[in-house]
């Protein structure tokens, strides 16, 4: 979707729609799967050779949780959006669907737990194991000895 830099006016521009999950143009293989159409409403500023952005962003993914390797519905929403680019020196236009799927990619968690963004939800891989350490008798918290080449002796057998 190119916007001509020359048509933001002042007071700026908003754009709103959905974009199909074809934007991501992500390998199958890819631990982020798009499922759905992104809503966008974007709020567009020029000042002094750099864009601004603002506005809301929502899209639904298949996200590849960590520790278990299996896939969750993710929801990704960002109802406080923001953006800045600089232009280049001969710039005239920008794809506001390529801002959009970059800001997306880089918003989304880094190393996704299913047990952290599904509420309710327990990783079937996520085992915790608790030691609990049996309280010293009386008898080993009491240095045998003052010398403390004595008491590494004892360590020894």
């Amino acid at each position: 979707m190119e916007i001509f830099i020359s048509e933001i006016p002042e007071e700026g521009l908003t754009r709103e729609g959905t974009l199909p999950p074809s934007i991501f143009d992500l390998s199958p293989n890819d631990s982020i799967r798009p499922t759905g159409a992104v809503t966008y409403k974007a709020n567009i500023f020029h000042f002094d050779g750099v864009l601004a952005f603002d506005g809301h962003l929502t899209g639904e993914f298949q996200l590849e949780c960590a520790t278990c390797l299996e896939y969750f519905s993710y929801v990704a929403d960002y109802p406080k959006w923001s953006s800045d680019v600089e232009l280049e020196d001969d710039q005239v236009s920008f794809d506001l669907a390529k801002l959009i799927r970059e800001d997306f990619l880089l918003d989304l968690p880094p190393s996704p737990r299913c047990d952290e963004l599904v509420e309710g939800h327990v990783c079937p891989k996520a085992h915790y194991v608790i030691k609990i350490q049996k309280p010293l008798d009386e008898e080993a918290t009491h240095d045998k000895s003052d010398n403390a080449w004595d008491v590494l002796d004892d360590l020894k057998d």
